[in-house]
């Protein structure tokens, strides 16, 4: 049953001229007003990219600190917010999605995502002065000075819950 939860179930019925799909619940699910849940990954992404939050570019220091400030204010009611890895920034990019980015161009990210995203995403690293950014338009990791600007969407993931034994004494 948990698996029919979190994959969507696509059916396609035809009748007559009319082609009706009936999908599943959705990956990308709204978590309140600010942030969006990615059922399939465990991840929680901030629905605005910097971009879209401050109409500025970040290089990647200023990208570190725009999530620190997230978590100073509890941005969605969490306070720890930082920078996906590449292998999660290419959890949201898939080449069917599509999305329109900041200057018109195509992302591959879910349209549960507000458009006008910047297509650079900085992730993290720890590297000299080079620095991984996920590129939505190509969905490929590209790599870029750490003073060159562009854009975040943070991210944070709930702690794992373990549980404990009871030692009998």
């Amino acid at each position: 049953m948990a698996d029919e939860e979190t994959k969507p179930v696509v059916q396609k019925q035809q009748t007559d001229k009319l082609e009706v799909i009936e999908e599943g619940p959705k990956r990308f699910v709204e978590h309140g007003p600010l942030v969006i849940h990615d059922t399939e990954t465990g991840l929680y992404w901030l629905k605005k990219d910097s971009w879209q939050d401050k109409g500025k570019y970040f290089n990647w220091y200023e990208a570190k600190d725009f999530a620190e400030r997230k978590n100073v204010r509890k941005i969605g009611g969490f306070s720890d917010w930082r920078l996906p890895t590449s292998e999660e920034a290419a959890t949201l990019y898939s080449e069917e999605r599509k999305n329109t980015g900041k200057t018109g161009e195509t992302v591959h990210i879910d349209s549960v995502f507000p458009e006008g995203s910047f297509k650079m995403e900085w992730t993290m690293a720890d590297t000299s002065t080079r620095r991984p950014r996920f590129d939505f338009a190509q969905g490929q990791i590209v790599s870029a000075d750490e003073y060159a600007f562009g854009s975040v969407r943070i991210v944070r993931k709930d702690p794992v819950k373990t549980v404990g034994r009871r030692r009998n004494t």
